[in-house]
């Protein structure tokens, strides 16, 4: 898919990828059980770090907070999108904000809060300003929010 494609998919959101329902995703009530829909998160943040970060497995950041809500159910065969964006850039800690969409409409919405560490300290650390200029690219100017 082109990258102007994948952009359309999620308005508002630099960075989209799009995720596949497998089977063993959806729960007894036929519906992708909410904890898969966190892993959905997880996936675009992997995915984000590979195409816009090099990869690789020193990943420089891990999971403070996540809150999420969610607004429709996701079934099997529902082509689901999410968006990424980042937010509330500082110090040692920023915001990926996360809009879920199945078949173009709202499934969810989520934020993750990520400490930014330095690869094998797990402690968390300023975010260097190399990383933080890239970061930036992915927010939405403050007149777009």
């Amino acid at each position: 898919m082109s990258e102007a494609a994948t952009l359309a998919a999620v308005d508002g959101y630099p960075f989209a990828c799009s995720i596949q329902v497998r089977w063993r995703d959806v729960d007894a009530l036929g519906h992708v059980n909410n904890a898969v829909i966190v892993t959905y998160l997880e996936t675009a943040r992997a995915e984000l770090w590979r195409e816009r970060f090099g990869g690789g497995t020193a990943i420089p950041f891990m999971v403070a907070h996540l809150e999420a809500d969610y607004r429709r159910q996701i079934a099997l065969d529902d082509r689901v999108w999410v968006g990424v964006r980042v937010s509330g850039l500082r110090g040692a800690r920023y915001c990926f904000e996360y809009r879920v969409e199945a078949n173009g409409e709202l499934a969810a919405e989520a934020v993750t809060v990520m400490a930014h560490v330095r690869p094998g300290e797990r402690r968390p650390s300023r975010i260097p300003d190399d990383l933080r200029a890239r970061l930036s690219l992915l927010t939405l100017p403050a007149d777009a929010r």
